[in-house]
């Protein structure tokens, strides 16, 4: 899987965001969250990049995720995680395993 940890691609990510906050339609919904709409992110300076893999959700991976967070939730703060918190973890969790 592709990452970036270059300043540029995070000023990108940030850009993007902050264009989201003041209107901007540069997003989708997906059961993670929004991710960048295709051609919105400047891909210009970084060669070829495989912007559907860097962004592509992969279900076990996902779960996996989930159960990395709900386990730490219960060994390291099980009496103080906000109800709120672990409430969005089973929704994310249900969203996950019903549409990737």
């Amino acid at each position: 899987r592709v990452r970036f940890r270059s300043k540029q691609w995070y000023q990108r990510r940030v850009r993007g965001i902050f264009d989201r906050t003041n209107g901007a339609d540069n997003s989708v919904s997906s059961p993670v969250g929004l991710l960048p709409k295709e051609g919105t992110i400047n891909t210009s300076d970084l060669g070829s990049v495989d912007m559907k893999e860097l962004f592509r959700l992969d279900k076990g991976e996902w779960v996996a995720e989930c159960d990395a967070i709900e386990k730490y939730f219960a060994e390291q703060i099980p009496r103080d995680t906000p109800a709120r918190v672990s409430e969005q973890l089973r929704e994310l969790r249900t969203r996950v395993e019903k549409d990737l």
